[in-house]
């Protein structure tokens, strides 16, 4: 039987590979760094302002987005006119506090 703590450090572990698979493709990584720079932005801003390694689709920019929603990285408002994103910087915090852990 698991012990509180075994069963803390299991859901931290898989808290961790769920914001690192979010991460884990450049673009997502890119669109991250860009909507910490521009709160509020809507995907049209994040596309256009995607660096120029690739085609990006506004359709795989919005499954980037989800993904980064999904893992709670990126929280979404929609204003009525378009959907804004906003990083969630609780999480931010806990992946940089969890991975110092690691190291």
């Amino acid at each position: 039987m698991a012990t509180a703590h075994q069963r803390m450090l299991e859901q931290n572990d898989r808290r961790l590979a769920l914001l690192c698979k979010a991460l884990s493709h450049p673009a997502r990584v890119q669109i991250l760094r860009y909507v910490m720079r521009h709160p509020g932005c809507i995907g049209n801003q994040i596309l256009l302002h995607m660096p120029d390694n690739g085609p990006h689709a506004q359709s795989t920019i919005s499954q980037h987005l989800r993904v980064l929603r999904d893992a709670g990285l990126i929280e979404a408002y929609d204003d009525g006119a378009a959907v804004c994103h906003y990083v969630n910087p609780d999480n931010l915090v806990w992946l940089r506090t969890y991975l110092e852990q690691l190291v």
